[in-house]
C-alpha cells in the first residue's frame, strides 16, 4: 500500500459492511504498527461503511465487551485501547484514523481514489445479482493497482475481468487497468 508513496500522499481504505467496527479498527492498529516500525508516518483514511445504523453508533464509539481479551493481544490492548466501566474503548489516535458512515453499497455512491478495500463476509450475504452489480463499484473506487480484500468463503465471481488474484489463501484481488 505504501510501495512509491509520497509521505504526503495518504492511505485510503474502505472497509464496506463494517458492522460495530472491529475491522476498521484492526486495519488501524495494523497501519500504525507498521508505520511505527517502518519509521514512516502517512495520512491514514479508513472509510467504514454498514447499511445498520445501530451497528454504526457502536463502532463509532470503539467500546467493546471485556470478551475482546480473547482476540487482542495483552501488548495491543495496553497500547491501543483503555478500560472504562467493564468495556475496553479504542484510543482515540486509532478512533481519528475512521470515519463511519451510513451506506448500502448497492444503491449509495462508493467512496473513491481508495488503495484498500476490505469486504470480508459481505458478498456471502449478498444475491448473485448485486454481487455482479457491487464488483465494477469496487473496481471503479479503488486506484490503478488497488487491492480488494475478501473473506475466506467470497471470491471474485464474474469479475475476473476487473481484478486479478495476488494471494489465493488470503483473498487479496488486484485491480486490473480494464474499463467496466
Amino acid at each position: 500500500l505504501v510501495h512509491n508513496r509520497s509521505d504526503d500522499a495518504p492511505v485510503r481504505i474502505w472497509t464496506c459492511g463494517c458492522s460495530t467496527g472491529e475491522e476498521a479498527y484492526s486495519l488501524a492498529i495494523a497501519i500504525s504498527e507498521f508505520m511505527e516500525k517502518s519509521r514512516k508516518r502517512y495520512p491514514v483514511q479508513i472509510f467504514a461503511s454498514d447499511i445498520n445504523d445501530r451497528g454504526l453508533e457502536k463502532a463509532r464509539a470503539g467500546l467493546y465487551h471485556e470478551n475482546i481479551l480473547l482476540d487482542v493481544s495483552p501488548e495491543r490492548l495496553r497500547r491501543y485501547f483503555t478500560k472504562t466501566e467493564g468495556f475496553y474503548q479504542v484510543s482515540k489516535s486509532i478512533r481519528d484514523m475512521c470515519v463511519f458512515a451510513r451506506q448500502n453499497v448497492a444503491i449509495d455512491p462508493p467512496f473513491s481514489n481508495l488503495d484498500l478495500i476490505s469486504c470480508r463476509n459481505v458478498l456471502i450475504y449478498l444475491t448473485p445479482v448485486l454481487q455482479k452489480r457491487v464488483m465494477p463499484i469496487f473496481h471503479y473506487a479503488l486506484k490503478p493497482h488497488g487491492i480488494l480484500f475478501l473473506g475466506t468463503s467470497e471470491n471474485i465471481g464474474e469479475a475476473s475481468t476487473l481484478f486479478e488474484q495476488v494471494d489465493k489463501k488470503h483473498k487479496f484481488f488486484a485491480r486490473k487497468s480494464t474499463p467496466y
